[in-house]
């Protein structure tokens, strides 16, 4: 086809074979292997210095070739771009609580810098099915529960330590309190949840109470523990990241002693060779993360780059 274009672009075959840095009868052997596979002739050859002129199917012929032209010369740009990380995608996994406070922003900040990536997201309740997924290669960055979970060889970035906090009915009586103890929290109708990494830590806290807590039930759905709790049904103890603190229906109270925070990170395969979008991803993530802790007022604890497990 660039043979095609170049003769008509130049009105000879001399011409065309000069820009195109080719012999005279290259070009004439590429434009008899086209009129050969159209079953026809594409020039009306006139001889001696006189241009040549397309026929009737030369100029069907180069209607299409100019546009296959133009769709390889865009697979070309694409191509470039994808090998140095301008275009692509990036799969990543993801939690509920991410959702709330962190995924949004991040999304809209890295789209912004990086517009050519595409986020494919992958969503599980379970921080173990995402480190699966990053291993079998279905993710390529995932964030998870850090401490639970076996992650083998996969690099983690710590970014977040999220801290425990009651959620109570914002008319029950612990809504005016700046804290409340361990041991009052046994004491109140309970709603848990299910997920392996938050239920260890709020078990573990409550072995200091008296008394074991009463669970109504257990959910994995943070809205719905929420709703209830606004509705006045029980309490909850749940990260802070999972929790809406803008609903006027619950109060988010502080717990004293602090329950151990929940550590949320990163994680991505080490050994595979990573797209150059992945770690401005990351820092991203970061960033994020960082601000959530100024805006929280030292209630959690955001994680340097350095620190890694």
């Amino acid at each position: 086809m660039l043979a095609l274009v170049a003769v008509v672009e130049t009105g000879t075959f001399s011409a065309a074979a000069e820009q195109l840095g080719y012999t005279q009868s290259a070009v004439s052997q590429q434009i008899s292997n086209l009129e050969r596979i159209v079953g026809m002739p594409l020039f009306e050859r006139p001889g001696g210095r006189r241009p040549v002129q397309l026929t009737a199917a030369g100029e069907l012929l180069l209607t299409h070739g100019r546009a296959v032209l133009s769709r390889v010369s865009a697979a070309a740009a694409d191509l470039r771009a994808l090998a140095t990380g301008d275009r692509g995608e990036l799969r990543v996994g993801t939690m509920p609580s991410v959702g709330v406070k962190i995924l949004p922003r991040l999304l809209r900040e890295f789209r912004a810098q990086w517009p050519g990536i595409e986020i494919v997201l992958r969503e599980s309740r379970g921080s173990a099915d995402l480190i699966r997924a990053v291993e079998s290669g279905d993710v390529e960055v995932t964030f998870l529960d850090i401490g639970p979970y076996a992650t083998g060889s996969l690099e983690v970035r710590p970014l977040l330590e999220d801290p425990m906090v009651l959620l109570a009915p914002a008319d029950a009586p612990e809504a005016c309190l700046n804290a409340v103890g361990i041991t009052d929290l046994a004491r109140l109708p309970m709603i848990g949840t299910r997920d392996p990494g938050c239920r260890q830590i709020i078990d573990s806290a409550f072995t200091q109470a008296p008394v074991a807590p009463t669970y109504l039930f257990r959910s994995d759905d943070n809205p719905t523990i929420q709703g209830l709790i606004g509705s006045g049904l029980a309490y909850a103890v749940l990260p802070r990241l999972a929790v809406d603190e803008n609903d006027p229906h619950v109060a988010v109270i502080p717990i004293r002693p602090a329950p151990p925070p929940r550590r949320l990170g990163v994680a991505w395969q080490s050994e595979r060779r990573p797209q150059p979008a992945l770690a401005p991803f990351v820092e991203t993530a970061a960033d994020i993360c960082r601000d959530l802790v100024d805006q929280w007022g030292g209630l959690a604890s955001s994680v340097s780059s350095s620190d890694t497990s």
